[in-house]
Parts: structure tokens; sequence; C-alpha cells
């Protein structure tokens, strides 16, 4: 104990000695920074003799004249080295004229093997970050160099090497030239490809594929291999070895090993929205059905005014990671303010890309029972062709979005095949920005439009009808609350639909936020008295980036119409 009592003094000792310090003067911040990063002063002692000075005065010019080289200055000269007394120890001082700088006058640059057709290393030959007339920096030159290795590694090509790589520097003229001969050798192929799981088909898992043997070799492509088979949802890990060989021919085997998810999947979850209020949450996920990659998951949401239960079975297609099969059941219940709501409905969805679009071409049959602001109810048994494109693009820092959009496009059609006749179709258009601002702040614009055009708008069931109003609509008002109302002044929805939002949000402590808010639109009847029926909607937020998403907490109310009071509202979920 009393040696471990000992040791701990003297490290305490040790850490806290005083030691030299270093003053620059002369020359650019670079230079005295890489000068300062070259001197180690660390193992000088504070009582330092005059013959250590001596000593010491040659190592530093030693290292001074490297670091000025390093960053092009070969005629550094040190005017002004003194030790002077400060404290408990000494400090340096140094006066240092960096003279002229070297800069490169040509450089010679020559790619030899495949590569020399390859367009990557093309674009990386326009786009040198050394050029004639650039100061010469040692660190630059010895970064290209890496460039090209690194590229190489990416590119397949294993026994790439620079058969030249010299750089010369003329003092006298202060030119540098730069000559490079970079041989790359054969470009490497994909040889064969071995999957190593037992829970699913060889063939389907090998549709996720995005190599195949013969294919050049490139880094990024099984970097996406490797996202494509964890983005899957079959496997918990993921590992892709490869193995570059030479002979007989240069290939590079590749050797996948997955690790299966388990099958079954429960989760249950309590959550709170002033839309919905208090809900409850119930879901099941069969992973795999079978060894053709078929899901099975279901559903149940428990709150007081919606609740719903959907069952859906997946077949995965060609690309099984973007292009599916949905065959859906569910049953809904809504009973809100404005309307009551009961649902069954049977879809069928083909789910594809286009472009850079998500494409859903579907066709449900659904049967509705809804009463609508003390009206008639309304009892259909509806056929409904839908097509529908989605995109998203977002980028994150930290986990929060600092810029990207979301669009929702849905074109719907709906024909009676018993019950209130009625024949309609149906638009929707949906979009949010975000946009980056200094000062951590970040501008968020929402706006959704809607039209519908029946041959009798009466028996358009309540859940096709659009209503305003809520925590994603118009903030300061009820959920689905807003919209025409009949001669009793009930809302009974509207035929159009238009609301837009803007919102300024400002990071303030780590993970919290404020924000302002205004929005504005209704849901309309007609385009006659589109200003005497808009509702606008304003007020301050709270916002709390948590582990698990985003947390937002307004306080809204109306301006210029009275109709509601001041209202609370608190959604958790992610942006776009």
């Amino acid at each position: 104990m009393r040696r471990f009592l000992l040791l701990l003094a003297f490290a305490a000792c040790c850490a806290a000695s005083p030691q030299p310090r270093i003053h620059i003067q002369g020359g650019t911040e670079a230079l005295r920074e890489n000068i300062r990063a070259h001197l180690n002063l660390s193992d000088q002692p504070c009582n330092l003799p005059p013959a250590g000075r001596q000593r010491l005065r040659k190592r530093i010019a030693k290292e001074v004249d490297a670091a000025a080289r390093a960053l092009g200055y070969y005629h550094a000269r040190i005017e002004k080295l003194a030790f002077q007394r400060s404290g408990e120890c000494w400090e340096l001082l140094l006066q240092v004229d960096p003279g002229p700088r070297v800069h490169i006058a040509a450089v010679d640059l020559q790619i030899e093997g495949e590569a020399a057709e390859d367009p990557e290393f093309e674009r990386l030959r326009r786009n040198l970050p050394l050029r004639p007339g650039d100061p010469l920096r040692h660190d630059r030159y010895e970064a290209l160099k890496l460039t090209f290795q690194n590229l190489a590694l990416r590119r397949g090509y294993f026994d790439a090497r620079f058969r030249v790589h010299r750089l010369e520097v003329d003092p006298r003229s202060n030119r540098a030239f730069i000559r490079l001969v970079f041989d790359s050798g054969p470009r490497y192929r994909i040889g064969a490809i071995e999957i190593r799981q037992d829970i699913l088909d060889p063939d389907f898992v090998r549709r996720y594929l995005n190599v195949k043997p013969g294919d050049p070799y490139e880094a990024e492509r099984l970097a996406l291999l490797h996202r494509r088979l964890s983005d899957s949802g079959y496997f918990t890990a993921v590992r892709v070895k490869t193995h570059p060989r030479p002979q007989p021919r240069p290939e590079v085997p590749v050797t996948v090993t997955l690790e299966p998810q388990k099958r079954r999947q429960y989760r249950f979850g309590l959550g709170f929205d002033t839309n919905t209020g208090p809900r409850l949450t119930f879901s099941y996920q069969d992973r795999y059905l079978n060894r053709r990659g078929h899901r099975w998951n279901s559903d149940l949401r428990l709150s007081f005014i919606d609740a719903s239960l959907r069952a859906g079975y997946r077949i995965p297609l060609a690309d099984p990671l973007r292009e599916h099969l949905q065959l859906d059941a569910g049953l809904r219940r809504q009973n809100l303010d404005t309307f009551t709501s009961h649902q069954a409905a049977l879809n069928a969805a083909y789910v594809h890309p286009r472009d850079r679009w998500n494409e859903t071409l579907s066709l449900k049959l659904n049967y509705e029972r809804s009463r609508t602001g003390g009206e008639d109810p309304v009892q259909s048994l509806l056929l409904l062709p839908q097509a529908s494109w989605s995109r998203r693009q977002a980028k994150e820092v930290n986990g929060r979005i600092t810029r990207g959009f979301k669009f929702d496009f849905t074109v719907q059609g709906g024909a009676t095949l018993s019950g209130n006749a009625v024949q309609f179709g149906r638009l929707r258009l949906w979009g949010k920005y975000v946009w980056p601002l200094p000062w951590r702040a970040r501008l968020v614009h929402r706006w959704e439009m809607g039209a519908l055009k029946s041959t009798r708008f009466a028996n358009v069931p309540a859940s096709f009808r659009f209503f305003a109003g809520g925590d994603d609509s118009i903030r300061g008002y009820g959920y689905q609350r807003l919209g025409p109302r009949n001669a009793e002044g009930k809302v009974v929805g509207g035929r159009y639909l238009g609301v837009i939002s803007w919102e300024y949000e400002q990071m303030v402590w780590g993970n919290w936020g404020v924000a302002a808010f205004f929005d504005a639109g209704n849901a309309y009847d007609g385009f006659s008295g589109l200003g005497r029926a808009t509702r606008f909607g304003a007020g301050v937020g709270l916002r709390w980036f948590s582990p698990v998403g985003l947390l937002r907490l307004d306080l809204a109310t109306p301006v210029i119409h009275d109709e509601a009071d001041l209202r609370i509202h608190f959604t958790f979920g992610a942006l776009l």
C-alpha cells in the first residue's frame, strides 16, 4: 500500500511539474503552428545548464528548418533564438524570417495499366489537388500519392504502385517539379460469391446481390451490398469478406455470412398526442413465413376516437428491397366531433421504384358506414383504384434533419358496388421542406392540397371528404374540426383542401430548441369566399430531440377568427 501511495504521489508531482513554453513570431500562422508541432521541449528540464542550451540551439535550428521546408520555405532563417526565465521554468523566444516560398512549376503525371481508361482516375487527374502555381507543401504531395493508392484499392487495382514518385526542388529559383508514374496493373474482378445462411432460399437471397462474378471490383458496391442485406429485415448481422487472389487470374472471391433475425417479433406501445389522445398499440410480425421471404404483419391501434386492426401479407418480388406485393385486410372505427365512420377493407398493392420515386398501384374493396354533421348515414361498398408516388431525401446531423424534403401524391377513384350510389375522383398532394439557417436554426415549410369531384357529394363517405385542423394541419384548432358547414352549422367536410405552414426552429441548448409557427388554410366547398373561410393559427413551441425521436409541444391560438380557444398540441415522431 505504501509503495502504491508513493507511486501515486510521484505521478501527481510529475503531472503537475512545470514545462518550458514556446513563443514564435514571424511568418504565417500555418508556419508557426508547424514549427510548434516539430519542436519538442517536454524532455528538457527547467534548470537547463548553458551547455545543454547550446546543444538545444542546434536541435531547434534543425527542427525549425524541417518544419519550414515542409511548407515550402527553403530559405527560412532564425533571426532570434533566446532562452528567458519565466516563473518556475524558462521560455523559448523565436523570431523567424520565412523568406521566399517555393511554388510548384510543373506536375508530370502518368497513369499506366488498366486505370488509364478508368473514368474515376481520369476525374482525379482533371481535379488534382496540386497544380502549377500552388505553393509547395510536402504534406499535400504525400496526400496526393495516398489519394491515388486509396482510389486504387477502392476500384480493385490491388497490385498498383508508383513506379516513379519524385519531388524535385530548386531552391535557387524557388520552383518545385513533381513527377509521378502510377502503374495500376490489372483490375481485379469479382470472383465466386458464397452466401452462408440457412433460413431462406439461396436464390431468393441472391436477389439482394448488386454484384455478380466477373464484375469489376468496387468497394462502394460491396458496401451497398452490406447495406441492402442489413435493410432487408431478415438478418441481425451481415459480414461481407473479400479475398483478393492474383492467380490464376486477378479476382476477388466474396464470402457473405448472415445471422438471422428472430422469426417472430412482438411490440407493445403506449402513446399520446392531442389529435387522438392516449393510445395503445400492439404489433406482431413473422419475418419469414417461408423460405421465399414472405412476411406476415398485423397491427392493433386503440384510442378513444380512432381504433384500427390491420393484417398484411407481403410477397417480395424481383428487387425484394424495393419491389413487393402487399395484401391487406383491416377494420377501422373513427368517432370524431365532426363525423363517425366504421370501415372494413381488402386491399392489394404493388409497390415498386419509378426513377427516384416509390410508386404504389393498388385496388381496394372498401365498406364504410359513416355519418357527418347530423346528416343521414351513408353506407356503401366501394371499389377504389389508386396510384400514389412518394419521395424522401434528408440530411441529418446528430439525429436532427438539417435539410430535406418529402412528397406524397395520391390519385384515387371510387365507384359504388352496393349501397348509396356515388362515383368520385380524389386528388391529394402533400409536401414538406426543411432548410438550414445559421446558428443551428432551420425553416420548416409544409403544404397540403386536395380536390374531390363526385356525382353526388352527399353520398361520399366521410373518410374521403376533406377536413382540416389539428397537430399536422392548422394548429390552434381541434383535430378534423374545420370545414364547410351545413344549414345547422355543423361541419360536414369539403370538396377541396388547402393548408400551408411556416415554422422557424432555433436550437438553444443541447438537444432542446424553441419554435414559432404560422398555419393557414381550411377545407372548402368551392373557390368563392376563400378569404372568409380561411382560418389562421399561430403560436410557439418547445422541441426536444430525444434518443428515440422528435418531441414537439406547441401552444397555438387562432388569429383573426375566434372560433376556438388557446390549444396545446403534443406530438412525437419523425419530422419527415
